[in-house]
């Protein structure tokens, strides 16, 4: 199994899209509480920020996100499941919706065609 799909499998089994509008920003997460995170800067949709956060997942898959084996994988990963047509449309509708609101990725996973193997 290649990097790509083995974190395509976690991202659609443990992450969350959140959208927060006081800080126009919405959020890849899969643990927001954890000590670790690392904050990755991933995209725009409009004037709203788009950051993966990279927490527990490096946890469990001994992944580094910035690691130089990795990075460019990675990268090229998540820019292609922000920039996916259909996933734009519905961080337009959390952007147009304004309010604070978490889902679990594998609950709108149809909005993310990209993690559907």
């Amino acid at each position: 199994m290649s990097i790509s799909n083995a974190v395509k499998n976690y991202v659609k089994e443990f992450y969350t899209v959140s959208y927060d509008p006081k800080y126009k920003q919405i959020i890849l997460s899969d643990e927001l509480e954890s000590s670790k995170n690392t904050i990755i800067y991933i995209g725009r949709v409009g004037r709203c920020k788009i950051v993966l956060i990279w927490g527990k997942i490096e946890e469990i898959t001994g992944i580094q996100y910035h690691h130089k084996e990795f990075q460019s994988e990675l990268s090229k990963l998540f820019f292609e499941i922000i920039t996916n047509n259909k996933s734009k449309d519905f961080f337009k509708l959390l952007i147009d919706e304004n309010i604070p609101v978490s889902l679990n990725l594998n609950e709108v996973i149809e909005e993310f065609p990209i993690l559907i193997d």
